[in-house]
């Protein structure tokens, strides 16, 4: 009576659950689906799960996310998740970002109910020593950035071809380097969409252009796409 696949709609493959879906009453938090579990095991098991439904059976907003919490797990738990082999060779580099890119692979492949994900990467505020090209600072977050939606692409498969994957960040860097070797805080920046029903190949929106008066305040590319339309 308690198994609800609606209940993993909105998965989150980090340790915190972000502002955009702070409204979802049915959002799960979770950085390994083989961990995602009670800790207790065997005969003890029922009586933990009838205990910790005992004491969130109210309805105040805490014993309500118990509740919540409870139903994920036995979803989860009925699922019949273990140790997660990627599929089609996939090769996770084995970073943070790409851990959690598997993570929601696999959670997808179990047909719960999975419509969105978010998964974070952190560490663009490069003011110092962005790097020389290719390589350096930017460069290895450009490769982890890649690495890990390469591995994840491969890893779906054929379900690539229904998947989206929206990258954006909300904002950009400054155009001109600082005394420091690295690049402020911008405005304008670029946002990528891959997936199989993606018109790709092209780049949309309008180009504002990089001369002083057409940079935002003299200095940074200019917003043309607010991107929490997107």
């Amino acid at each position: 009576q308690y198994l609800n696949p609606q209940a993993l709609m909105p998965v989150l493959a980090s340790g915190g659950q972000p502002t955009a879906v702070l409204g979802q009453n049915n959002t799960v938090a979770m950085q390994s689906a083989s961990d995602f579990s009670l800790w207790s095991s065997g005969d003890f098991r029922p009586a933990q799960k009838d205990v910790l439904r005992r004491m969130y059976a109210g309805d105040d907003w805490l014993q309500v996310s118990g509740t919540r919490l409870l139903n994920a797990l036995e979803v989860m738990e009925n699922a019949g998740v273990s140790e997660y082999v990627p599929a089609n060779g996939a090769q996770y580099p084995g970073d943070y970002f790409s851990t959690n890119l598997q993570t929601v692979a696999q959670v997808a492949k179990l047909d719960l109910g999975l419509r969105v994900s978010t998964v974070d990467l952190g560490g663009w505020d490069t003011h110092e020593y962005q790097g020389d090209g290719a390589q350096g600072y930017f460069g290895d977050l450009l490769g982890q950035l890649a690495g890990g939606l390469s591995a994840f692409y491969t890893d779906l498969g054929e379900r690539a071809q229904n998947t989206t994957v929206v990258v954006m960040s909300e904002f950009g860097r400054r155009l001109v380097q600082n005394a420091s070797y690295g690049t402020d805080h911008g405005h304008g920046s670029a946002m990528l969409v891959l997936g199989g029903n993606v018109n790709g190949g092209q780049v949309y929106g309008s180009w504002p252009g990089l001369s002083n008066e057409q940079l935002y305040d003299r200095a940074d590319l200019a917003v043309t796409t607010d991107y929490r339309q997107v």
